[in-house]
């Protein structure tokens, strides 16, 4: 084939990729023994998929001064797909025992080069020259959009003077010096094969299934990372395959679930995410193709660059499975499991040549495929895996790990890590150790500890958790604690976030009524800019005139319930602005006497986590709200001072409170209504007492443990809100203590 026809089968091979493939050509037979009464062109495609405004162009030679890419043809479609997932255009003389969906009077030419389009919205005619030069080159597309082309070659490298051209990369032929009399699109591969001259051979199954022909392409999945830290540039998929085999006409498809909307439900399965046209993709000499986007920064040669983003792997926790089809003609965003039973109702392909689940943590997510990587089991919880490979030589897969490039797991573009290697580790992995305990790996069980340790001796991370790590971890893991002491004036309740937008922050503060504030001042201590990380001062509002209420608490802020006094964010000291007060970090507010200081002030100038100044005569009152207990704190500023509460999980507390009768902090709820319905969230008013000795369990102190108890321990379910034996989270520990002395009045 000469050059200039390379480029336009490229530019018409490259047409389809850009929308989805809802119908192929199937099957065409274009002559026969004797007259030529059984000419028919047979489509594939989901069933009931409508063929209005489809049309079938043939293009081929024209008269003297047009000898190329002239429409010889044209058949114009209606109807739809039959249950069978084929349709069927033949003419009135068709003698076959199939019964046409549609028949149609054309004229197939045999004998020469011809090329076969399935197009939308076809604007042409037959005469239509649609290669004006001659050239080899399409210079008209008198169409909407291009879903299919096949040639029947008789010449692999015409002139375009003796030969005509053909414009199309898949081709048929050329058969015993010919082109073909019939041919299909094999059951098993996305390539064409050349039927017999006779229809009585019995090669023709004009509206049915097509028959297999041994594909030669034989590819499976090898390794595959979908999610990582940060951006998810380095996505990758590594295939085992033939070397040389051409994967044009094969499509990469990804099922997973559906977001929910407003009128439509989560759909957790059988959801088409991505598919992506593998034409261009060639398995290279080493038998291993390594296909990634642009974007990749490991240091290894990709063999097929994707366009950009077509690796479209979502990162949310649900299954998915990957699977090469031949002959894809779904679409994205179609469900081929209507009814989530684990069962594909539609397989708009004509077969699979390569699969592979990732399992999910839901058990009402589905894989469709014989091979998976197991979900991946850490300290905190049950995931997807990110990184999944077929370890050897046993090649049964493996989870790798989470962050890219860790412990060894991906080896893209390279032989797979070895089975006897044992499992990939990192940070937080349920099989890497206890932090508090020396093992020969690197890495512990409990992510936030093992980075922590981490950041101080990478070796911690890199060769082995040994005694030095043990000892860094009894000094970077500490658990941030609080102090059950009263003073006079005292910080009380605090909320710095919420679900949706933050409307209701505030600061209340508790004492004696009548007592005159006017020398105190509210200090919230963070972070600042990139280069003042810790110890900026983000709030200081002045306490000037104000005098604590008769009912003993001043409330700062919370628009949604009269405060005594503004946050100090807008003229006047009123609430003018929302999220005054910052969240997702570690947060220190204290409550000074004699503050000389001012906003934007950095009193921890080298961020070592000591305040180098302070400004100010003494700390009435303080308690740090911590996400990142560790030291140094991972991800976040220092906290100050020796009262502390948090993290709340991984998180950093969104609303904190004070028992009225002991002085001890407490964790709340995120979402104000249910930590309001628990009896937790009071601004402006008196507190709850606890009485943690004597009644665990009343969490609304009402005197019993009951209904409103219960609802209570399960809307703090894995935060220390509702704690009953004092372990600092809610789990089934505390419901079974509750259910012990439910009913039961506070003596």
């Amino acid at each position: 084939m000469n050059h200039r026809l390379t480029v336009a089968t490229l530019a018409l091979c490259l047409a389809p990729t850009a929308f989805a493939q809802t119908v192929v050509l199937s099957e065409i037979r274009v002559d026969e023994p004797g007259f030529d009464l059984s000419e028919y062109v047979e489509l594939a495609g989901v069933a009931g998929t409508s063929l209005n405004g489809l049309s079938v162009v043939v293009v081929g030679d024209g008269d003297a001064g047009s000898p190329n890419g002239v429409v010889e043809s044209v058949i114009a479609l209606s109807g739809s797909i039959g249950a069978s997932g084929r349709f069927l255009v033949a003419e009135a003389t068709f003698s076959f025992a199939a019964t046409p969906d549609l028949f149609a009077d054309f004229e197939l030419e045999s004998s020469d080069n011809t090329t076969f389009f399935l197009v939308s919205g076809f604007t042409g005619g037959v005469g239509t020259d649609l290669d004006t030069n001659d050239d080899g080159t399409i210079d008209s597309t008198p169409w909407t959009a291009l879903l299919s082309s096949v040639a029947f070659v008789r010449n692999a490298s015409p002139d375009g003077a003796t030969e005509e051209y053909f414009y199309s990369a898949t081709t048929v032929g050329p058969e015993a010096g010919d082109s073909p009399a019939h041919a299909y699109l094999c059951a098993d591969s996305a390539s064409w094969k050349a039927g017999a001259l006779d229809p009585a051979s019995g090669s023709d199954t004009p509206g049915a299934a097509n028959p297999a022909c041994g594909s030669t392409v034989a590819l499976s999945f090898s390794e595959l990372r979908t999610k990582m830290q940060g951006n998810d540039n380095d996505e990758y998929v590594e295939f085992i395959g033939t070397p040389g085999a051409s994967l044009a006409g094969l499509t990469y498809i990804v099922l997973g679930d559906r977001a929910g909307t407003a009128t439509n439900p989560v759909d957790y399965s059988g959801y088409v995410e991505m598919a992506l046209p593998l034409d261009g993709a060639v398995v290279p000499a080493d038998g291993r193709l390594l296909i990634a986007e642009p974007t990749v920064s490991f240091p290894l040669d990709v063999d097929w660059v994707t366009p950009a983003d077509g690796l479209k792997f979502e990162d949310n926790n649900t299954a998915r499975t990957h699977l090469v089809v031949a002959g894809w003609s779904g679409a994205i965003n179609t469900d081929l499991d209507t009814n989530n039973d684990g069962t594909l109702d539609s397989t708009p392909w004509l077969s699979v040549v390569a699969g592979l689940g990732v399992v999910g943590p839901f058990t009402t997510d589905f894989v469709y495929a014989n091979e998976s990587v197991p979900a991946d089991v850490t300290s905190t919880g049950t995931f997807t895996a990110a990184h999944g490979y077929r370890c050897t030589p046993d090649n049964t897969w493996s989870v790798g790990a989470f962050t890219f490039y860790t412990g060894g797991g991906d080896t893209p573009g390279t032989a797979n890590r070895a089975c006897s290697a044992g499992p990939v580790l990192e940070c937080g992995e349920a099989t890497a150790g206890a932090c508090n305990a020396e093992h020969a790996t690197p890495f512990c069980s409990d992510s936030t500890c093992c980075s922590a340790v981490c950041v101080v001796d990478p070796d911690c991370c890199v060769t082995a958790w040994d005694a030095a790590c043990v000892a860094q971890a009894a000094t970077s893991c500490a658990a941030a604690t609080a102090s059950c002491e009263f003073v006079d004036v005292r910080l009380n309740e605090i909320r710095i976030d919420m679900t949706g937008s933050d409307t209701l922050e505030f600061v209340e503060l508790a004492g004696t009524p009548g007592t005159a504030l006017g020398d105190l001042t509210l200090v919230i201590i963070g972070d600042g800019t990139t280069t003042t990380l810790s110890g900026v001062v983000e709030r200081a509002r002045s306490l000037v005139g104000v005098v604590m209420p008769a009912d003993g608490t001043l409330l700062i802020g919370n628009p949604g319930v009269t405060p005594d006094v503004g946050n100090g964010a807008g003229t006047g000291g009123v609430n003018l602005t929302q999220d005054w007060i910052e969240n997702s970090d570690n947060l220190t507010f204290l409550l000074v006497r004699g503050w000389t200081g001012a906003v934007a002030a950095d009193l921890d100038t080298n961020d070592d986590g000591t305040l180098e100044s302070t400004p100010w005569v003494e700390i009435v009152d303080s308690i740090a709200l911590v996400e990142s207990a560790t030291t140094p704190p991972i991800g976040t500023e220092y906290a100050y001072g020796a009262n502390r509460i948090g993290p709340d999980g991984v998180n950093v507390p969104g609303h904190v409170w004070r028992c009225q009768d002991t002085g001890c902090w407490n964790i709340g709820l995120f979402d104000p209504t249910a930590n309001q319905t628990a009896g937790n969230e009071t601004p402006g008013t008196n507190g709850v007492d606890c009485d943690a000795g004597t009644c665990a369990g009343d969490f609304n102190a009402d005197g019993v443990r009951d209904g409103a108890d219960l609802g209570a321990l399960l809307a703090g379910w894995g935060t220390s809100s509702g704690d009953v034996n004092d372990d600092g989270t809610t789990d089934g520990a505390d419901l079974g203590a509750f259910l012990a002395v439910f009913g039961q009045p506070c003596e």
